[in-house]
């Protein structure tokens, strides 16, 4: 059954009131106290209020400014009614601090009927329609998780790619290396030649090996950094191949020491090429690249 709240200080207008709604099946409430007005309505949280324009202790104009405060209430709709200020102007006044009706008294049966089946129709409709609002919103809001939680794995995972690849780079020329040591520590008759044609093999697999890895390093690094190869070439054109390299280990927050165990370089080594990398950048020794290019 639908609420009604009449706010009336007149009890004769009231009891018409309860009469005519109750024949229409509506449960109706009543205060004759404009100053409770708030405090009922947060109460009884009602389908339609009708509300009085003249009353002693607060006109219902201010009430009505009162309600439309409030941000739970607002939208609760809301009727004048009144016997003496019934010209347009009075009705436009109403209107426009946000009644969504008009009642003139005395109370004509038919038109009550109408006014009152048609708020409480579009209260509804609004309820409904902020209800559909909300569940819009909500999935809207999981999809969005769900999309952020996919986009992170997505990250880790390449993330992770790119620490194996790194990794590997590293291991293959490790390897290299100690193979390298142990064969010619084993075959000590190999002639001089024959050691330079193995170094050449080995370097050559070592080459490709590391080529293949760094493609990969590259193409996961690019993924999480759109452009960033491009954007670097642009601003900073004098930059070597190996330096744009260096700049992307610094953007992953890889420290000087790291970075040559990488390369398969020594500290010094990188060291230069960093403070090289500084000086095209025009960055002095107080700027941390680490965060330089983790904003690029």
């Amino acid at each position: 059954m639908k609420k009604i709240l009449i706010i009336d200080d007149e009890q004769d207008s009231v009891d018409v009131f309860e009469f005519l709604l109750g024949n229409l099946n509506y449960e109706v409430i009543s205060i004759n106290n404009p100053l409770i007005a708030i405090q009922t309505i947060r109460e009884l949280l009602p389908d339609l209020i009708i509300l009085d324009w003249l009353m002693p202790q607060k006109e219902g104009i201010e009430v009505l400014r009162d309600i439309k405060k409030e941000l739970d209430i607002k939208e609760i709709p809301i009727i004048i009614s009144t016997g003496i200020r019934t010209h347009s102007t009075n009705l436009n006044t109403a209107l426009t601090l946000g009644a969504i009706d008009f009642l003139r008294k005395p109370i004509d049966e038919i038109e009550l009927e109408a006014r009152v089946n048609s708020a409480i129709k579009i209260y509804d409709y609004l309820r409904e329609t902020r209800l559909i609002r909300d569940e819009i919103h909500k999935k809207e809001i999981e999809i969005s998780e769900a999309k952020s939680i996919h986009y992170q794995n997505e990250l880790n995972k390449k993330n992770r790619e790119m620490l194996v690849s790194a990794v590997s780079i590293f291991q293959n020329r490790k390897l290299i290396n100690v193979i390298k040591t142990e064969l010619f520590d084993e075959i000590t008759e190999l002639s001089a030649i024959n050691k330079s044609q193995i170094d050449r093999v080995l370097d050559r697999y070592e080459n490709i090996s590391n080529s293949i890895n760094w493609d990969l390093f590259e193409c996961r690094f690019t993924e999480l950094n759109n452009d960033f190869y491009n954007k670097l070439q642009t601003d900073f054109p004098t930059l070597s191949t190996g330096e744009q390299r260096i700049c992307a280990f610094l953007k992953l927050g890889l420290t000087a020491k790291e970075i040559a165990i990488l390369n398969f370089s020594s500290y010094e080594a990188i060291r230069k090429a960093i403070y090289r990398i500084r000086k095209k950048l025009n960055q002095n020794d107080k700027m941390d690249l680490n965060l330089f290019f983790q904003g690029f």
